[in-house]
């Protein structure tokens, strides 16, 4: 959840079908400014981007925020201000990364009454000061990479012990660029894609913008077909409540470029001895 917009019209369709299907999940947040309301936010220069009037979606949706958390869902933080985590947190500094987790953490804590305990990166884009950042604040588990398996990372020499839980599946939107794949079939390839036996299941990321407006319908049809197929639909939390005491292998983390995706992404990558 990147956009007030987002969150004020997509969170709740999002909590209305997951309560419709008894379905537990994890909710992200970016709380801090929202320059989405402005065209081609994303190529405005920074110095200049700083200086545009901007409401913070920590104030302006506080509501529909509550909501989530009062529903029993997971909800943890993502970058505070995500037009510009996304740009080039790969090339920030360390006193950079520790601001934008910081802001985040305290605009969480001041809207949820408590730490938060979980961290998603805004489109996979990380750097090793986030390693040790999210080791520092103790998050329980952080969710920033594309992967197979729930893992302890590493990244330019930076290890944390803070456990990665990687998105294991395509988005929507990766797959609609498929030749073959429209809106009425896009469901069946992403189930399709479901027809493997992974360590820790599958998981599956989305954006309260796009599955929770447009794309709500194909959400829906795809929650009735995991559903159908007698699969367990859990909240991260739940998920990695169930490993338990097990002893977690180490990875790098690289970066690579998956099908239907426009930029390069962190992706859970050799195993490290």
């Amino acid at each position: 959840m990147t956009s007030a917009k987002g969150v004020q019209e997509g969170v709740p369709a999002l909590l209305r079908l997951l309560d419709e299907h008894q379905v537990k999940a994890s909710f992200f947040v970016s709380l801090g400014p929202d320059y989405s309301l402005y065209p081609l936010s994303d190529h405005i220069p920074r110095i200049i981007r700083r200086r545009l009037p901007v409401s913070y979606t920590s104030n302006r949706c506080r509501d529909e925020l509550l909501a989530v958390a009062n529903a029993g869902h997971d909800v943890g933080i993502s970058a505070y201000t995500p037009v510009e985590w996304k740009q080039d947190v790969a090339f920030q500094s360390a006193p950079w990364t520790h601001q934008e987790l910081l802001r985040a953490a305290d605009a969480f804590d001041r809207l949820f009454g408590h730490a938060p305990r979980y961290f998603a990166a805004k489109g996979w884009q990380v750097n090793s000061h986030l390693l040790a950042e999210e080791e520092a604040m103790g998050f329980e588990f952080a969710s920033d990479v594309r992967g197979q398996h729930i893992f302890l990372p590493e990244l330019q020499g930076t290890r944390s012990q803070c456990p990665q839980i990687p998105t294991t599946l395509p988005t929507l939107d990766e797959l609609l660029k498929e030749k073959e794949v429209n809106y009425d079939n896009l469901h069946q390839f992403l189930y399709a894609a479901c027809q493997r036996i992974l360590p820790n299941g599958e998981v599956f990321s989305l954006t309260a913008e796009r599955e929770g407006g447009e794309l709500l319908p194909v959400f829906e049809r795809l929650l009735v077909m995991w559903k159908g197929g007698q699969w367990e639909i859990r909240a991260m939390s739940e998920l990695f409540r169930r490993i338990g005491d097990t002893t977690l292998k180490r990875h790098q983390i690289g970066w690579g470029v998956p099908d239907g995706c426009a930029q390069h992404v962190a992706i859970q990558s050799t195993p490290v001895e």
